[in-house]
C-alpha cells in the first residue's frame, strides 16, 4: 500500500515541470519531471513506517506512473553522506523503467575507501555496507546501458534545445551542476591524505566532520522561464572564494542564478546560507523555498532563526517534515531504563520518529505560472504568519 494520498496520485501534464521534495528528518530526495527530458531523481532516503521499509521516491514514482514505466532520465548522488544515499540501491534496482544516466559527485572519500577495505579484507562478507551497495547498483545500471557521469562545476547533466511546448512555443531545457569547484576537489583530497592509513593501520578520522560537503553537487535546472536551484548540502565556502557557494558565484561561467524555486542548501543552516547567492536567487522576484530537516543526536536543523532568515527573502517557505520532541520517555524506553536516565540527568527529551511520509510538490507551466503547490502531511507550507 502506497503512502501517496489518492487525491495527489495524478501525474503532471507533459508540459508541466514538477519538483517534489522528500525529507523525513534524516534523508532527502528530489523527484523532478522536466518537459522534454522526463523524470529524474536527485539523492535518496529511506525509512520504516509501521514496520514497512519505504524508499519514498521509488514508492512515489511507481504509484504515480503506470506501466510501461518510462526510463528515468537521470539519477544523481550529490555527495557521500548517508542521509543522501540511503535507499538509492533500491531505487536503481527496483524501479521498473530503468535509468538512462547515473551521475556522481567528483571524488571518492574515506567512506568509500573504508568500504573497499572491508570488501577486500573480509571476502566472505555478503552483507556489504550501504554505500558499497549503492556503487554496486550504479555499476549494474551502467552494465545495463545507463551512461555514467562525474559532476563538477558547470558540468551539464542533460540538455535539450528547441523543445516544443504547447501554448508557449520552443524552449531550451537544461540541468547543470554548479559545484564542486576544482579547488574543492583538491582540498577534499588533501583532507583524505590526513586520514589515509599507514600499512597495517586503520583509517584515521578526518579533522573536518563535514568534509563530504566540500564536494556536494548543487544544481540549476532551466526550463523555459522557470529556474530551479537545488542546493544539496553545499556550504558557504572558504573566505578565499575557492569552495562552496563563494566559488559558485565567483565563477566566470556561472549562469544567472535567479530562481522560481529553491531547495535550500544544508537543511537551512547558517553554514549553507550565502547572502550573495540568495541576492541572485531573488533577482527576478522572491522564490518558493523548501527546507529538509536534519535530526540526529543533538543536532536539529533547521532552527527557528534559520526558517525566519529564509522566510524574509522567500515568497513562501516549506518544511518537508515536522520535528516533534517529547519528554515522555516511557513511550520509547522500558521503566528500568527511564528510572536510570532520570537518576543520572535532570531531564532528557526524545525526537519522535516520523509516523507518516510527507512531501512538498510544486508544478509550473514553463512560462513561470504555478499550477500546483501542495503538501502531504507532515510536510507543510508556512504562511508568513505561521510559526516555525
Amino acid at each position: 500500500m502506497s503512502f501517496l494520498r489518492a487525491d495527489l496520485a495524478h501525474p503532471p501534464a507533459k508540459e508541466q515541470l514538477e519538483i517534489t521534495v522528500f525529507g523525513p528528518g534524516f534523508g532527502e530526495s528530489v523527484v523532478l519531471h522536466v518537459p522534454g527530458i522526463g523524470w529524474g531523481v536527485i539523492d535518496c532516503c529511506e525509512l520504516t513506517i509501521e514496520g514497512r521499509h519505504v524508499v519514498p521516491p521509488l514508492d512515489y514514482l511507481t504509484n504515480l506512473l503506470c506501466a510501461p514505466y518510462p526510463k528515468l532520465a537521470f539519477v544523481i548522488l550529490t555527495h557521500p553522506h548517508k542521509d543522501h544515499y540511503s535507499g538509492m540501491d533500491d531505487l536503481l534496482t527496483k524501479y521498473p523503467g530503468g535509468t538512462e544516466r547515473v551521475c556522481l559527485y567528483t571524488g571518492r572519500g574515506t567512506r568509500e575507501l573504508r568500504m573497499y577495505l572491508i570488501q577486500q579484507r573480509i571476502g566472505y562478507r555478503y552483507d556489504l555496507p550501504g554505500l558499497l551497495n549503492v556503487f554496486t547498483a550504479i555499476d549494474n545500471a551502467v552494465r545495463k546501458g545507463a551512461s555514467a557521469r562525474k559532476l563538477s562545476e558547470m558540468t551539464t547533466v542533460v540538455e535539450r534545445r528547441d523543445v516544443s511546448i504547447a501554448g508557449i512555443g520552443s524552449v531550451d531545457v537544461s540541468l547543470m551542476a554548479l559545484s564542486p569547484s576544482a579547488q574543492s576537489a583538491d582540498r577534499y583530497v588533501d583532507k583524505l591524505f590526513e586520514a589515509f592509513p599507514k600499512t597495517g593501520q586503520p583509517l584515521k578520522p578526518v579533522s573536518d566532520p563535514d568534509i563530504h560537503n566540500l564536494i556536494s553537487v548543487a544544481l540549476v535546472l532551466k526550463a523555459g522561464r522557470v529556474q530551479v536551484i537545488l542546493g544539496s548540502d553545499l556550504e558557504t565556502g572558504a573566505r578565499d572564494g575557492a569552495t562552496g557557494w563563494r566559488a559558485v558565484v565567483s565563477n566566470r561561467d556561472c549562469p544567472n542564478l535567479h530562481a522560481n524555486f529553491v531547495k535550500v542548501a544544508h537543511h537551512g543552516s547558517v553554514t549553507g546560507f550565502s547572502e550573495e547567492a540568495w541576492e541572485r536567487h531573488c533577482a527576478a522576484g522572491k522564490p518558493l523555498a523548501v527546507v529538509t530537516p536534519f535530526v540526529t543526536g543533538s543536532v536539529i536543523l533547521p532552527r527557528s532563526v534559520d526558517v525566519e532568515r529564509i522566510g524574509k527573502i522567500a515568497n513562501r517557505v516549506g518544511i518537508t517534515s515536522t520535528i516533534q520532541v517529547t519528554d515522555n520517555l516511557n513511550k520509547f524506553y522500558s521503566r528500568e531504563i527511564v528510572q536510570s536516565i532520570k537518576h543520572r540527568t535532570r531531564s532528557m527529551k526524545v525526537v519522535k520518529p516520523q509516523e507518516e511520509i510527507g512531501f512538498l510538490r510544486s508544478r509550473f507551466l514553463l512560462d513561470g505560472t504555478i499550477v500546483e503547490n501542495v503538501a502531504q502531511s507532515p510536510a507543510r507550507w508556512l504562511s508568513p504568519e505561521t510559526p516555525a
